[in-house]
């Protein structure tokens, strides 16, 4: 359950990240409201951010257990 409550949380950043940006897309924030949506906005990018690279180690860590791991080369178009 902690994985999918995890998962929940990371999704509810992004969309709060989105609103975030949204907002000061509309240019009706005062400076300070701006500023103060900037800070957020990092703090939750700097969030999700450390929430991928989680991600990125656990499955590293399962794929090493495996018989042969193979590096993700994407295909080229």
């Amino acid at each position: 359950m902690a994985a999918r409550k995890k998962s929940v949380d990371f999704e509810h950043k992004l969309s709060q990240l989105e609103i975030l940006v949204s907002e000061m897309e509309k240019g009706s924030l005062s400076l300070e409201d701006s500023l103060k949506a900037f800070e957020d906005g990092i703090k939750i990018t700097r969030e999700c951010q450390q929430a991928l690279k989680d991600a990125e180690q656990k499955v590293e860590m399962l794929t090493r257990d495996s018989a042969q791991p193979t590096p993700f080369e994407p295909e080229n178009e």
